[in-house]
C-alpha cells in the first residue's frame, strides 16, 4: 500500500551521519516539475536493488522507497530456484515474503546455482532452472561479476562469461523474453596498484577482494569486456541489461559504440553516476539523449542489516535520512545542471559532480517508461483506487464536477501487444463509486480523432472499437475470470455495452448505463464520463454494494487511429484486449 501524502522531501534540510556526508538537498521547485509529480505518484521503478527478506529488511526498504517516491523496486537478490528436500527454494520464499507483506512493490530477478557447473548436463539442468524461475514469476536473470573474476571449475580454471555452457541459458532467456542483468568486470581502478595512491582506496583498503591487479590470478579488464560484447552478439534476441552503465562507464565512447552496435544491450546507472558525474556534463546529457531508450534509473540501493547506498565500508552505518540524500542526489544529477556538487557515494571517491538537466520527456522514460516495456511482462498487475462519493450526480463529458477535481488519476499509455509507451497521448483515467453507481472518467490528448459519419446515437453499433473509442473490461467475480462486461464510448457520443462470458459475446444486453462525452478543439483533449449501475456489473451476483476493499478484475483501453495507437492500461502482451488473467484491479476505497 502507498502512503497518500504527496512528497515533501526533497524541499527539506537533510541532515547527514558521519559516513555519509551530504549537503542539503536541491529545493523541490529546482528540479523538473514533472518528475516531482512522477514522485509523489510513485512511478519511479528502482531496477537495481538488493534487498533481504526479512519483515524487518522490507519495511525498512519500503519505508525508504516511500520517503523518495519508487514505486517499484526491482530485487536482483531473489535468488535461486533449486530446491533441498522439498523445501522451498531460496526464490520461493523471498518472493513469497515480499508478496505476502508488500504486495506489488517488488519484482524479483532469480540467480544461477553453479553447483553442478562440472556435470555434463550442467546446460540441460540450467536451463531447466531458467523454466523454474519463469515458471515462478521471475522477471528476469541477474548474473554477478563472479563469472570471470571468482568462479572456477573442478580443476581450478575461471569461468568464462562466454563459455558455450552458458550459451543456451541466455538463449533460453531470450524465448522467454527474460532479460539479463549482467555484471562483469568492476571500476578500472581495481585493476590498478593496491596502495594509497589509488583513487578508489577508501573502498579497496575495506574491500581487498575487490582487487583484481594481480595478472597471475585475474584476466585484464578488458578480456571480460570483450568477452561480453562476444555474448551480446551472439544471442541478439536476448535482452542484455549491462548494470553500472555497461560495465565501463570510464570510457563513454565505448558505452556509446557498444549500444551503437548492440540493440539488444541496455545500461543501468546504478552505483556509478559519481564515475559518470565527474565527465563533461554536455558530452553525458548528448549520449543519455540519444540513447534516451536504453538507459534505466538504477541505484544499487541495499537493505540487509545495514543500509548499502551504491556502495559501503567500514565505518558508521548509513541511516535512513542519508538514504533520502542519496536519492536526492540522483534527482539533483538527473535533472538540473548544477555544477561541482559532492556524489552521492563519497567512499567511491574524493570528487564532485555536475547535473545534466535532462528534458522531462527523457527524464521518464530513464525513470520508469523503459523499464515498465522491458518488465511488461512480470511487473505487478496495477491497481486503481475508486473514491467514494457521498452523493450521485449529473454526468456533463467535461469531468468538471468537483468529486473527479479530488480524486487521483491512473494513466493509459502503452501499446497492449508489447508495452511499448505511446508519447503524446497519455490518457487519465478517474474512478468514483457510490452505492449504486461505478463513475469512470477518461481525459484523451488527440492529434487527430477518426469517427463513424454519421454517428450511431439512437442504437449502438457493433465494431465502434474500429475508429477511436475508449474502453473498460471489468468483473466481479474472482473465480470467473471470464465473466465480464465491455464499455465503449467514442467522441461522437456513440457507445456500446456487452456481456461476456469467452468465448460468448452478448451484444442484446444493456447495463442500464449513462455516457457523456466533450471535445475540446482548442485543447485538442476529448473526455469522456460513464455511470454503470453497480448491480448490472455484478449481475445479480453480489445482492449489496461492494464493501470498501473489495476488488474487482478491471482493464482499460484506447483505440487512438491517428497514432495506430492499440492501448492497454496494463498490456496484454498480445493482438486481442480479451486476455481477462492480465486484467489489473480497481479497489473500492473510502
Amino acid at each position: 500500500m502507498f502512503p497518500i501524502r504527496l512528497i515533501a522531501l526533497f524541499g527539506c534540510l537533510l541532515i547527514s551521519s558521519p559516513f555519509f556526508s551530504v549537503q542539503a538537498a536541491t529545493p523541490t521547485d529546482a528540479l523538473d516539475p514533472d518528475a516531482n509529480l512522477w514522485r509523489s505518484h510513485y512511478r519511479l521503478i528502482d531496477l537495481h536493488q538488493h534487498i533481504g527478506d526479512s519483515q524487518k529488511h522490507l519495511e525498512r526498504a519500503i519505508s525508504i522507497m516511500d520517503q523518495v517516491g519508487i514505486g517499484i523496486g526491482v530485487n536482483l537478490s531473489g535468488g535461486t530456484v533449486t530446491t533441498q528436500k522439498e523445501s522451498p527454494s531460496i526464490f520461493q520464499r523471498r518472493k513469497a515474503s515480499t508478496d505476502k507483506l508488500f504486495p506489488g512493490r517488488f519484482v524479483h530477478y532469480m540467480n544461477l546455482d553453479y553447483s553442478h557447473w562440472d556435470r555434463p548436463d550442467f546446460s540441460d539442468t540450467a536451463v531447466a532452472q531458467i523454466e523454474e524461475g519463469h515458471r515462478l514469476g521471475a522477471a528476469g536473470l541477474k548474473e554477478f561479476k563472479r563469472l570471470g573474476l571468482y568462479l572456477r571449475d573442478g580443476q581450478g580454471k575461471l569461468i568464462s562469461i562466454d563459455d558455450p555452457k552458458l550459451d543456451p541459458v541466455w538463449k533460453r532467456c531470450g524465448e522467454l523474453s527474460m532479460p539479463v542483468s549482467i555484471h562483469v568486470a568492476d571500476p578500472v581502478a581495481f585493476w590498478l596498484p593496491y596502495d594509497q595512491r589509488n583513487e578508489r582506496w577508501t573502498e579497496l583498503k575495506d574491500h581487498p577482494k575487490w582487487w583484481f591487479g594481480d595478472p597471475q590470478i585475474f584476466p585484464p579488464h578488458r578480456e571480460l569486456l570483450a568477452a561480453l560484447e562476444r555474448v551480446i552478439q551472439k544471442h541478439r534476441q536476448t535482452t542484455f541489461v549491462c548494470v553500472h552503465f555497461a560495465n565501463h562507464p570510464e570510457d563513454l565512447d565505448w558505452v556509446e559504440a557498444q549500444l551503437d552496435k548492440h540493440p539488444n544491450m541496455m545500461a543501468d546507472l546504478a552505483a556509478r553516476i559519481p564515475e559518470i558525474g565527474r565527465k563533461d556534463p554536455t558530452r553525458v546529457r548528448e549520449l543519455f539523449i540519444k540513447h534516451q531508450d536504453r538507459i534505466l534509473f538504477a541505484t544499487d540501493f541495499q537493505v540487509y542489516d545495514r543500509l548499502i547506498l551504491g556502495s559501503g565500508g567500514s565505518g558508521t552505518p548509513p541511516s535512513d535520512l542519508d538514504a533520502q540524500s542519496f536519492f536526492a542526489k540522483h534527482w539533483q544529477w538527473l535533472e538540473t545542471q548544477d555544477r561541482d556538487f559532492p556524489h552521492m557515494t563519497p567512499i567511491q571517491g574524493d570528487w564532485l559532480i555536475s547535473g545534466i538537466g535532462l528534458p522531462s520527456e527523457v527524464l521518464r522514460k530513464i525513470y520508469f517508461d523503459n523499464a515498465r516495456q522491458l518488465l511488461a511482462s512480470s511487473l505487478p498487475p496495477r491497481r486503481v483506487m475508486a473514491a467514494r462519493l457521498r452523493g450521485d450526480f449529473a454526468l456533463s463529458g467535461r469531468l468538471d464536477h468537483e468529486a473527479w477535481e479530488a480524486t487521483a488519476a491512473t494513466h493509459l499509455d502503452q501499446q497492449s501487444s508489447n508495452g511499448s509507451v505511446r508519447v503524446g497521448v497519455e490518457t487519465e483515467i478517474k474512478v468514483l463509486w457510490s452505492p449504486r453507481y461505478l463513475y469512470v472518467g477518461f481525459k484523451a490528448p488527440f492529434e487527430k480523432l477518426h469517427v463513424f459519419d454519421p454517428p450511431l446515437i439512437e442504437s449502438e453499433r457493433i465494431g465502434l472499437w474500429e475508429k477511436d473509442v475508449v474502453e473498460m473490461f471489468i468483473g466481479s467475480e474472482l473465480n470467473h475470470a471470464n465473466r465480464y462486461k465491455e464499455f465503449q464510448v467514442a467522441p461522437t457520443g456513440e457507445r456500446l455495452d456487452l456481456a461476456l462470458e469467452l468465448p460468448h459475446r452478448d451484444f442484446e444486453w444493456f447495463s442500464g448505463w449513462e455516457s457523456a462525452v466533450h471535445v475540446d478543439e482548442s485543447t485538442n483533449t476529448w473526455t469522456c464520463e460513464m455511470k454503470i449501475p453497480l448491480s448490472a456489473i455484478a449481475d445479480g451476483v453480489h445482492s449489496e454494494a461492494p464493501a470498501v476493499g473489495v476488488r474487482w478484475p478491471v482493464n482499460f483501453y484506447r483505440m487512438d487511429i491517428q497514432g495506430k495507437g492499440f492501448m492497454a492500461w496494463n498490456p496484454t502482451l498480445q493482438g486481442s484486449f480479451h486476455r481477462p488473467e492480465r486484467f489489473g484491479w480497481l479497489e473500492f476505497d473510502d
